[in-house]
């Protein structure tokens, strides 16, 4: 009520009964299912809930209010507030402080049920706000990162199936991040050296590393607040491109009548623009392009052979046990069955997000298996192996049910009677066939599985092995 009261005056009591009937109800579904049971929270708000924030805030506010903004000191030089974090600077001894915070903090626990937990400093050491420390150096404000001793300093793995734009642009924003925060030049080069390093730790390529901490150098230290609303936004037709010539014209009178009826929509009518969709005829090859076509193929080893190869060199020396992936990946350049190719996607035995191929080298046709794996490729193989292993075990139970984990080892056991635990590894071979999303990941393993027919009598996989 107090919120409303001071910022929405003019809503109506009907409709602020409604959203306090509203919170209350989200508040009243928050619970948490452990063991079968269903718990509710005795106090406070739930955790991650869409209106806790808010709640949390106005809160916050209005305590604060009573507390400190009716009565502020003079000594309170400057106080800020963000949500339930706040920081400010105070003009005084710091007995005075401790004693003024103890009557603020008793008010604040005694009368609204909210205590307040704090750390006070002097002028001349850090003091933390959100995620800035600063202090004051011989009357000079000097500002630094501040990060929580349980922050680990890992960022998203470079080896993760996201777009390839994503990963510099984590490295620039981090960056960026720190050259608006840090306001020293020594400690902002301290700072990114540092950063460097973590991103290094998280597998990023330190070439592309430096490439954005380099052009992040290069950018002037800026605070103002860009009001992106205030810029003239012109409104940007969406493009039909097509061919120029038969059948263009159709295109234009096409997008000239699908315009006005989209101009008559009531999504468009308060924007007005002059049209929705344009049609754009694709530019004709110039000399430039067929030039730089035929440099690009001389120069280009695309055309070469691309398999999948091992993720350790066998001339380096290395510590601890070798990859067993590494003598299973064939190097093929295409995977055949029943008549049908396919090219490989190169990768090695580290290769995440994959659709990957295992083909029987003690079988003269129908010996391939089509399977997908969002885990490296050799810890699939190592997951076939154990199967195996499982298989060849006294105390194997022959009744099992045959899935895409098994068939592999199943295969060696019951079509070629192999019992030997390094058997394995002499009769497969395995290949990256494409690279996929988890969201897209059964849908093309599918597809390859159609594709090269490698479903049991034609191949290795089950009737249902998706």
């Amino acid at each position: 009520d107090d919120a409303v009261k001071e910022c929405r005056p003019d809503w109506d009591e009907s409709f602020c009964g409604w959203i306090k009937d509203m919170l209350r109800l989200s508040f009243d579904s928050a619970v948490v299912k452990l063991e079968g049971k269903y718990y509710t929270a005795k106090t406070g708000v739930p955790t991650g809930g869409i209106p806790s924030v808010d709640a949390g805030n106005i809160s916050v506010y209005f305590v604060l209010k009573h507390a400190i903004y009716n009565s502020r000191p003079e000594a309170l030089l400057s106080f800020m507030r963000f949500v339930d974090d706040g920081s400010g600077v105070w003009n005084g001894c710091m007995d005075n402080f401790m004693e003024w915070f103890g009557e603020v903090r008793s008010i604040c626990k005694n009368q609204y049920g909210l205590d307040l937990t704090y750390e006070a400093q002097e002028i001349h050491s850090n003091a933390q706000f959100l995620d800035i420390q600063y202090k004051f150096v011989d009357g000079k404000l000097t500002t630094d990162i501040f990060k929580k001793p349980t922050d680990a300093n890992r960022f998203l793995e470079y080896s993760s199936c996201h777009p390839k734009h994503t990963f510099p642009s984590i490295v620039f924003s981090q960056a960026l991040r720190y050259r608006r925060i840090i306001n020293d030049d020594r400690l902002f080069e301290l700072r990114l050296t540092e950063l460097r390093e973590f991103f290094i730790n998280s597998s990023y390529p330190a070439s592309l590393v430096d490439e954005m901490l380099l052009k992040v150098k290069g950018k002037p230290r800026v605070l103002e607040y860009k009001d992106k609303s205030a810029q003239d936004s012109a409104f940007c037709p969406t493009t039909w491109i097509t061919t120029y010539g038969e059948g263009f014209q159709e295109a234009k009178d096409k997008a000239t009548e699908l315009n006005r009826a989209l101009s008559l929509s009531s999504t468009w009518i308060p924007i007005q623009p002059a049209q929705v969709i344009k049609v754009v005829p694709r530019r004709a090859p110039n000399l430039k392009d067929l030039l730089f076509k035929r440099k690009s193929l001389a120069l280009d080893d695309s055309n070469a052979p691309k398999g999948t190869v091992p993720c350790t060199d066998s001339s380096v020396i290395r510590r601890g046990a070798r990859c067993q992936c590494c003598k299973l990946v064939s190097g093929i350049a295409s995977l055949q069955s029943n008549g049908a190719v396919v090219k490989t996607s190169g990768g090695n035995c580290k290769s995440s997000n994959i659709i990957y191929g295992a083909s029987c080298k003690l079988c003269p046709s129908n010996n391939v298996y089509v399977g997908k794996t969002v885990q490296s490729l050799h810890e699939r193989v190592n997951a076939h192996r154990a199967s195996f292993y499982k298989v060849l075990s006294p105390d194997f139970v022959n009744d099992f049910e045959l899935d895409d984990s098994n068939i592999l080892g199943h295969h060696l056991a019951s079509v070629h009677d192999l019992k030997e635990r390094n058997d394995f590894n002499s009769s497969y071979k395995f290949d990256v066939i494409a690279y996929a999303t988890p969201s897209t990941i059964r849908i093309l393993e599918q597809f390859y599985i159609d594709k090269l027919g490698s479903r049991i009598p034609f191949g290795l996989n089950q009737i249902d092995s998706v």
